[in-house]
Formats: structure tokens, sequence, C-alpha cells
């Protein structure tokens, strides 16, 4: 199953400021708690602060690839 993780990330601006910006990720998982636990790992060394905004569950079936 995948779920949209939307991830709150600050970073430095071009003025030194702290600044702010959201992302999204398409995360595969078994559950909601999973999916969040993957980003958590994802993000464990990440400089500045984060915050995961919410998880919810994918409409997304399957990813296909070129290879």
């Amino acid at each position: 199953m995948f779920y949209t993780v939307r991830v709150q990330l600050e970073f430095e601006g071009d003025n030194g400021k702290p600044k702010k910006k959201k992302e999204t990720y398409l995360v595969k998982a078994e559950t909601v708690t999973d999916a969040e636990a993957i980003i958590h790992g994802k993000f464990a060394g990440y400089p500045l602060g984060y915050e995961v905004k919410s998880v919810s569950e994918s409409r997304v079936i399957d990813v296909y690839s070129a290879d």
C-alpha cells in the first residue's frame, strides 16, 4: 500500500534566516504508522527541523519503471 506523507522542512534562506517549505512523499508501507516511521528514518540526520504534517492513504495502486 502507498501513503502520501506531507513534511514541513526548515531550511536556511538566501538571507540566512530560517524558512519553511512543505514537501510531499509517496511511501510504500503496510500501515500509516510504518509510513511515518520510514519518513522519520529518512530524516533522522536532517540538520534543521522537520515535522510530519499528515499521512494519508494514496490512491496510487502501483509504480512502474522503464527498466
